[in-house]
């Protein structure tokens, strides 16, 4: 089974909780182990950008997209994607869409 490491940042790291914990439990279904979590987007600059493969971020933090990317580019983490997470999906904390769209964005980036 294949393992995705990611980690979701978010406003203040408690609605994408539920994003976490729906896209774990669905990750067999989709044939993946995950590993990951989230945290307020404030602690983009410090995260360790090595440890995951894909950075999602809440709607409403997209603003803060070309931050994010700058500090990984300048940290050596230009390889790893980053995806908005679809507004109704994270409504709705439907983990099982947001985990596919986050697949398909590894492969598309041959991870």
């Amino acid at each position: 089974m294949k393992k995705v490491r990611f980690v979701v940042f978010c406003g203040a790291a408690m609605s994408s909780g539920l994003i976490v914990d729906s896209m774990k439990k669905h990750a067999a279904e989709v044939g993946v182990e995950l590993e990951g979590g989230c945290f307020a987007s404030m602690r983009y600059r410090e995260f360790d950008y090595g440890s995951v493969d894909i950075v999602l971020l809440a709607p409403q933090i997209k603003s803060q997209q070309d931050f994010i990317r700058k500090t990984m580019d300048e940290k050596g983490y230009k390889d790893v994607p980053i995806m908005i997470i679809p507004m109704r999906d994270y409504g709705l904390c439907h983990g099982k869409p947001i985990l596919i769209e986050a697949l398909k964005v590894l492969e598309e980036k041959g991870k």
